[in-house]
C-alpha cells in the first residue's frame, strides 16, 4: 500500500462518516422541532430534504467506493447495481433540484413586498410543499432508464465495449441510443442550473443594494449586524456557490472520463470523492452559519 492510497482510503472514511453524522444530526434536528412547540421555517421544509437527498447521495455512492478502495469487490450483484446507480442518480439530482427550490424561494422571500411579488411570495409559501414533491417525484421518473446498461461486474467481466466501475459495469450503447440519454440526463441539469445561478445573481443584488442604503444607520449606530433574512441569504448563497463548483468540476472529470472510454481507476475515486464533497460540506455549512442548530439539539 502507497502512502497516496492510504490518504484516499483515510479521505473516503473521514468524508463519509462526517457526511452521514452531519446529514443525520440536521435532519433529525428539523424533524424534532416541531415536538418543542417551535415555529417551524417555511425553508426547514426545503432544508429537510436536502439532508435527505445528501444522505442518500453518501450511502448509495461514498459508502460503495470507500468499500471498493479499501479493497472489497463483487459485493453487489446485478440487482444490487441497479438499484445503488439509480438511487444515487436520483439523489444527487434531487440534491440539486432542492438546492435550486432553495435559492428561489429565498429570492421571492426578500424581494420588495409590492406588486407582483407579494401575490408570487404567497403562492411559493403555499406550494412549498408540492415543490419538494415534485422534485421528489420528477427525479424518480428522470433517472428511471439509469439502470438499463448497468451490470453486475461478473456477468460482463470478459466482454468488450464496457465500462468498469470497480463494483459494477455498464454496457456500451449505440450512439443514437448515447445521444438520447446524455439529452435526457443533462436538459434538467442545465435548467436547474440557470435557475439557480439567476436567482443568486438577483440575490446578490438585493443585498448589495440593501447594504447601500442601510450603510449609513449602521455608521451612526456603530453596528454592523446583519439581518436573520441577510444571514439565512448569505447561508444559501454559500450552498449554491458551492453546488455550482463543484458540479462543474465533476462535470469536467466525468467528460473527460468519458472520452478516454477506459478512464484510470483513480480518476474515479478523484470523481466520486468531489461528488461527495457537497453533501458533506452542506449541513457543516448550516450548522455554522446558523448557530441554533447544534444549541437546539444540545
Amino acid at each position: 500500500m502507497t502512502l497516496g492510497n492510504l490518504i484516499l482510503k483515510l479521505l473516503f472514511v473521514v468524508q463519509t462518516g462526517i457526511g452521514v453524522l452531519g446529514n443525520t444530526f440536521l435532519l433529525l434536528t428539523y424533524a424534532s422541532t416541531s415536538y418543542t412547540g417551535q415555529a417551524l421555517r417555511p425553508t426547514h421544509l426545503i432544508l429537510s430534504n436536502l439532508a435527505v437527498a445528501n444522505f442518500l447521495v453518501l450511502l448509495f455512492k461514498g459508502i460503495p467506493q470507500m468499500t471498493l478502495i479499501w479493497g472489497v469487490t463483487h459485493t453487489l450483484g446485478k440487482t444490487g447495481c441497479k438499484l445503488v446507480y439509480y438511487i444515487h442518480r436520483m439523489a444527487r439530482g434531487l440534491s440539486l433540484c432542492t438546492t435550486c427550490h432553495l435559492s428561489s424561494f429565498q429570492a421571492m422571500t426578500i424581494s420588495p413586498g409590492t406588486g407582483g411579488w407579494m401575490k408570487l411570495k404567497e403562492r411559493a409559501l403555499k406550494n412549498n410543499g408540492f415543490s419538494c414533491s415534485l422534485c421528489w417525484v420528477s427525479n424518480l421518473l428522470i433517472n428511471i432508464f439509469v439502470p438499463v446498461h448497468i451490470e453486475a461486474l461478473q456477468h460482463i467481466h470478459n466482454s468488450t465495449g464496457t465500462r468498469n466501475y470497480g463494483l459494477c459495469s455498464s454496457k456500451s450503447p449505440g450512439t443514437s441510443s448515447a445521444v438520447n440519454y446524455t439529452t435526457l440526463m443533462t436538459f434538467p441539469d442545465i435548467v436547474f442550473m440557470g435557475l439557480m445561478a439567476g436567482a443568486s445573481v438577483y440575490m446578490v443584488l438585493l443585498l448589495l443594494r440593501h447594504h447601500r442604503r442601510v450603510r449609513h444607520i449602521h455608521t451612526l449606530s456603530n453596528s454592523h449586524r446583519f439581518s436573520p433574512e441577510a444571514k439565512a441569504t448569505q447561508t444559501i448563497l454559500l450552498l449554491a456557490s458551492a453546488f455550482i463548483f463543484f458540479y462543474f468540476v465533476d462535470s469536467i472529470l466525468t467528460i473527460y472520463s468519458t472520452v478516454y472510454f477506459k478512464s484510470p481507476l483513480w480518476l474515479q475515486h478523484t470523481t466520486t470523492l468531489l461528488t461527495s464533497c457537497y453533501p458533506t460540506l452542506s449541513p457543516l455549512m448550516l450548522m455554522i452559519r446558523d448557530p441554533r442548530v447544534p444549541s437546539f439539539c444540545f
